[in-house]
């Protein structure tokens, strides 16, 4: 907990998920890079104590999905949201950024939102999905931010009829992924690969990629394994090669839980250099098949919930598709098979449409087409270049401003 003699910081960057805090870290790096001065603290995990920041709130563990999950554990983030609501009025910040998990974070805006009127400004940075569901949710959000930066080129719009004031800076998966026409292979690293995980370059890889999270795994894994069972012989490969299936491990979760269901091999942390050498997926929904479809992989996007957050998403959504490169492209460019649907009969059936033929080759143009929908890669430096447009004070030391008043955009004595 921050104790009351806690020093005022220029910025308070709050996360709550392991991307967020990765996103937060890269962030807090430039702004470190252009402004020394800068005292930063924040709520956050590894990657933004690896910058030497303070982080006063611990947000190692929260990272939970459905509905059920989040009531189970609902008195812990009541008291997590006290502990930051105290920390970030102790630190009183010139800037308050949160960054995604918005049912969380949002509600730290509310909370805090008396210190705007002292002169703090107020940015959320991964808009939420309001174009899936809640779309009335986009009034509330405009009016609590003085700027959302925005991922995805159809956002803007959706706050901005509400008077909100959001900007698209791109996705920053553009940096992580390089776009699959114009890489250049890298034979020694190639090399390496294949031997450490006995594959020949006339092997074809299966991803399978069964979710970061225990449950997920224990609902999709089998499905795919049966799958593999159902078709794989079936799969073609080059003269030579082999077809060869190899689940993307999560390095959160036990090895024990994947041989539970399957003996294919597992690689662990490591799902991008698979993206690299994977010629088809089987992918559970979320950000995993949005990298996927910019690495140009075909794959199918599955999901299986427990059966109340299945309920509530189903009378809830207000979009044709639930996996983002669908969103992103605006049409069903990758097949979705979720709940009811994710059977492996049917993913099989999809499976082998996409490995060969004039289908592989239509998703492939698709898949192209979204990664040049998301704009260009640079999307964390353009953050910090919005933050500084917000809150341009933060170039100077705080006290500190070029016509001696004190600095911040209310300067009575705000930051006395």
């Amino acid at each position: 907990m921050v104790g009351p003699q806690v020093p005022r910081c220029d910025i308070f960057i709050l996360v709550g998920e392991p991307s967020g805090d990765a996103y937060a870290a890269s962030i807090i790096t430039a702004l470190q890079e252009r402004f020394p001065h800068l005292v930063i603290a924040g709520a956050g995990s590894h990657a933004m104590r690896a910058t030497g920041i303070d982080v006063d709130v611990a947000m190692d563990d929260y990272a939970v999905m459905g509905l059920l999950a989040v009531l189970r554990r609902l008195g812990e983030f009541r008291r997590l949201g006290t502990q930051v609501r105290e920390a970030i009025r102790a630190r009183s910040p010139r800037l308050l950024l949160t960054i995604d998990y918005p049912g969380f974070n949002l509600r730290m805006h509310a909370a805090v939102r008396g210190l705007r009127s002292q002169g703090m400004v107020s940015c959320h940075m991964v808009a939420p999905q309001v174009w899936a569901w809640k779309p009335r949710r986009a009034k509330k959000v405009a009016a609590l931010v003085d700027r959302l930066l925005c991922f995805f080129p159809f956002e803007p719009p959706l706050f901005e009829r509400h008077g909100g004031d959001a900007q698209f800076i791109g996705h920053p998966l553009l940096d992580a992924i390089p776009d699959p026409s114009q890489v250049i292979r890298d034979e020694s690293t190639d090399t390496w690969w294949y031997e450490q995980y006995h594959l020949r370059p006339q092997d074809r890889v299966l991803l399978l990629a069964p979710g970061s999270r225990e449950h997920e795994v224990s609902r999709l894994l089998p499905v795919f394994d049966e799958v593999w069972s159902l078709i794989g012989h079936r799969l073609g490969a080059p003269e030579g090669g082999r077809v060869v299936p190899i689940i993307a491990k999560s390095p959160h979760l036990d090895h024990s839980l994947y041989r539970r269901f399957t003996h294919h091999q597992l690689i662990e942390g490591s799902y991008r250099h698979l993206l690299r050498r994977a010629h088809a997926g089987l992918i559970a929904s979320g950000t995993a098949t949005l990298e996927a479809a910019l690495a140009g992989v075909p794959h199918i996007i599955a999901y299986r919930g427990d059966y109340l957050t299945a309920r509530v998403v189903r009378y809830l959504i207000r979009t044709q598709h639930v996996g983002l490169p669908n969103i992103v492209a605006n049409h069903r460019i990758v097949p979705e098979l979720l709940q009811d649907q994710c059977e492996p009969v049917r993913m099989a059936a999809h499976l082998e449409r996409l490995w060969d033929g004039a289908h592989r080759q239509q998703c492939c143009q698709d898949l192209a087409d979204v990664r040049r929908r998301l704009g260009s890669p640079g999307a964390l430096l353009r953050a910090v270049d919005a933050l500084i447009d917000i809150c341009p004070d933060l170039s100077m030391p705080r006290g500190a401003s070029t016509d001696g008043a004190p600095s911040g955009p209310n300067r009575a004595d705000s930051w006395a």
